[in-house]
């Protein structure tokens, strides 16, 4: 008597399937060729229509990897902007109180602030564009390699056949 095949829809066969690793190989490289982009873009706004202030530091909050400082400065028509500034130079590590040359864009003035001593800024932009690209090709190509043999073991798996 042949053995009943065992539904498509169960999570034994979809997990096996390679379909489902093309679905997250393309969510993961558009998740990170997005927060590339979104940080070139932000880098691009400020080197392009950035404007320079003197900000106060009116807070540190000095954490291992999340640190960040929160400056007052006034803009170029004159409001007083209290922001979060993420890129920050830390060295010496600042104190409260202290002067900062902070480089602003004029739409986002409370979003988009960086300090001018960080430089340009396109670091995490490529870091991101280079993981995405990396990521989409690398997997990508593994995925077109090995494509069968997925195929192979999830319809396997579905009836009841051994597989590896």
């Amino acid at each position: 008597m042949p053995i009943r095949p065992r539904g498509r829809w169960l999570p034994g066969y979809w997990l096996r399937h390679p379909l489902l690793s093309l679905v997250v190989l393309v969510l993961g490289t558009a998740v990170f060729l997005l927060l590339g982009g979104g940080s070139a873009y932000r880098t691009h706004r400020l080197n392009t229509y950035g404007v320079r202030a003197e900000a106060t530091l009116l807070d540190v909050h000095s954490f291992s990897r999340n640190s960040y400082v929160v400056a007052e400065f006034t803009t170029a028509d004159g409001r007083r902007v209290v922001a979060e500034i993420n890129d920050y130079y830390w060295n010496p590590p600042p104190q409260v109180g202290d002067a900062a040359t902070v480089l602003y864009d004029p739409a986002a003035p409370d979003e988009i602030v960086r300090d001018v001593r960080i430089g340009n800024g396109y670091l995490m932009a490529w870091v991101g564009v280079g993981l995405g690209v990396a990521m989409g090709a690398g997997g990508g190509v593994f995925l077109s390699r090995t494509w069968s043999m997925w195929r192979e073991n999830a319809e396997d798996w579905r009836f009841g056949r051994h597989f590896a």
